[in-house]
């Protein structure tokens, strides 16, 4: 398997973590429900990207490289990408979901994009998430190497800014538009298990609207609380009647409270991503006298789950257990 390493990384440096927003479906069973954007006509193949951009292809692509964020949705629909460009945001265990031998390799991380390599694989397309958040930047592509990879094959941007499940029908759009299908094994078992479990979260939140919870992130300077709503599991708990702390975010995104007042905005149960949650600051002893830390109201639980059902899914899961057993403390 492909060992992805999640760095420890902040607010703008990663479009992934921008502006994913609102409502996935009542029972989540929808996903991937919606009429393809991708077009072919005999051979020839079209497609519309996020950017606006009109990719045209003389065939349907077939060697595609994906980056780390959209790999596993790839893989899902039962796509195989010949190769991954950037790390994984997705955590050891559900990584070891999806199987990703003989998909070379083509960079370690977001910035050193190898070109050899990209060659190397021929790819006919190369898929990565878009946001339009700071002027709009893809997850993984940045700078000079957009240039340098779309001389070897196009880039389609899958919009993430117009919410969860916006960005999930865009991959249906796009990935069925490219042989993939979401009666694929993978796919139906995850949509019906995310089902199942967004109507336990739901009922959860009807009995404990007295529950705050709030997304954070340890950083040297300062306790940054996100805002729910831009990350693909938070948005879609929001839906679900999920209370989350009131914050007063300047950018939308994020918002700082410093150490010697770690509190300022109250919660009852903190969530904390797996990347983060050996940071020294957490032993700050402001932090640890925080009524949830005192409580034991902490989890490891990652927000920023990326697109594909099994990473929800495995963060959902872990979110319910710890909701489950968590009382009012502010």
């Amino acid at each position: 398997m492909i060992d992805f390493v999640a760095p420890r990384s902040k607010r703008g440096s990663r479009a992934i973590f921008m502006a994913v927003a609102v409502a996935l479906s009542t029972a989540l069973a929808a996903c991937g429900t919606s009429t393809t954007d991708a077009k072919s006509d005999g051979d020839a193949w079209t497609y519309v990207d996020a950017r606006g951009q009109q990719i045209s292809l003389d065939k349907i692509p077939e060697r595609i490289v994906a980056t780390a964020d959209t790999a596993p949705v790839l893989l899902e629909y039962g796509v195989v990408p010949v190769g991954i460009i950037g790390f994984s945001r997705l955590d050891e265990s559900t990584l070891n979901a999806f199987d990703f031998s003989g998909i070379a390799h083509v960079s370690e991380t977001d910035t050193d994009i190898n070109a050899e390599k990209l060659l190397a694989v021929d790819p006919d397309l190369v898929i990565d998430i878009w946001s339009s958040y700071n002027g709009g930047n893809f997850g993984s592509i940045w700078g000079d190497d957009i240039a340098r990879v779309e001389e070897v094959a196009p880039i389609a941007g899958v919009e993430i800014t117009d919410g969860a499940q916006a960005a999930l029908d865009s991959f249906s759009s796009l990935v069925q538009g490219i042989g993939g299908t979401d009666t694929s094994p993978v796919y139906a078992a995850k949509r019906e298990e995310l089902s199942a479990l967004g109507d336990r979260v739901r009922e959860l939140a009807t009995s404990r609207t007295n529950i705050s919870v709030a997304y954070v992130i340890p950083l040297e300077s300062s306790l940054d609380y996100a805002v729910p709503g831009w990350t693909p599991l938070g948005s879609i708990l929001e839906t679900m009647g999920v209370e989350f702390a009131k914050l007063d975010s300047e950018d939308g995104f994020w918002a700082s409270a410093s150490w010697e007042e770690p509190g300022v905005f109250p919660a009852d149960l903190l969530l904390i991503p797996p990347t983060w949650s050996d940071a020294p600051e957490l032993n700050s002893p402001t932090f640890t006298r925080l009524p949830a830390v005192v409580s034991g109201q902490v989890a490891s639980v990652e927000l920023r789950t990326g697109y594909s059902l099994t990473g929800i899914t495995e963060q959902m899961r872990r979110f319910a257990d710890v909701y489950e057993k968590s009382g009012k403390v502010t």
